[in-house]
């Protein structure tokens, strides 16, 4: 039986793609939120470890630009108006739905009704084309080493999970009372695996966060050293110098190496006020 194509992807590989990036977008979310807070956040409006929005809006991406693969201004322009679009239409129909806001862009400058704004969509368009350029090979070819008939099966338990996942979760939103609590329980059952999974991944970060902090401290305290040791030897070679029979012998080079003294001391003056203000 021949696959069903949309543009270059068959409906299995749209599917597929749809759950990875999901997966790899609630990854970021968590990643960014460490960094951000120093701790684990189990990012996302639903309780497993996927975030919907990016699996949407990668296959959008993938179907509707990966004719325009060549031209790679035309796919960052056109990936950053689609993403700003997804964004857009699905805050606004989160908020009117559940009455609250999942994201607010509202502080920042020239912002959509705080659904978007130009940092975001530009934002968008750079990580589009990390996915159109460097991820979305890998992914073909981790796709294509995993048997039909076992991706089907895979999918078939993702989007069974899924469903339970999204049916839960709006219940809880929509309950009160005991319900509610009832409903609580089940969505920390759902939990367990993304946060194992975040927990993970926020660790992790946070040690690479610390290790790149700690590489940065060494390298500032080696480059002091550094300056410091030059002026030492700068200072010793000038007291030579100072001393040697040439500056006996001709008392204005004295006052010249003087003269050049008190400027390279009053420039560090300078430099520490700087610094200082």
């Amino acid at each position: 039986m021949a696959e069903i194509m949309i543009g270059s992807f068959s409906l299995y590989e749209i599917a597929a793609l749809f759950f990875l990036y999901s997966f790899l977008g609630w990854c970021s979310e968590v990643v960014f939120a460490t960094l951000k807070t120093g701790k684990f956040v189990n990012r996302g409006f639903l309780n497993g470890p996927v975030c919907p929005i990016y699996g949407v809006g990668a296959t959008a991406v993938l179907l509707l630009l990966t004719p325009l693969k060549g031209q790679f201004w035309l796919v960052f322009l056109c990936a950053a108006l689609l993403c700003s679009a997804i964004e857009f239409i699905t805050g606004f129909v989160l908020e009117k739905v559940f009455h609250r806001k999942w994201w607010d862009y509202s502080t920042r400058k020239f912002n959509l009704m705080g659904y978007g704004c130009p940092e975001m969509s530009l934002l968008w368009g750079g990580l589009c084309l990390i996915v159109v350029y460097a991820v979305q090979p890998a992914l073909d070819a981790l796709i294509s080493k995993i048997p039909l008939t076992v991706g089907h099966i895979l999918l078939g338990i993702a989007a069974g999970t899924l469903l339970v996942d999204i049916v839960f979760t709006l219940l809880q939103i929509s309950a009160l009372g005991k319900r509610y609590k009832e409903l609580e329980k089940i969505n920390a059952v759902l939990r367990i695996g993304s946060d194992a999974i975040g927990g993970v991944l926020s660790g992790i970060t946070a040690k690479g966060a610390n290790a790149a902090e700690h590489i940065k401290e060494k390298g500032s305290e080696k480059v002091a050293g550094l300056k410091a040791k030059s002026a030492e030897k700068s200072a010793a070679l000038r007291k030579k110098i100072e001393n040697s029979r040439l500056v006996r012998a001709f008392p204005r080079l004295r006052d010249k190496i003087g003269e050049e003294k008190q400027d390279e001391n009053k420039k560090g003056e300078d430099e520490d006020k700087k610094e200082k203000d």
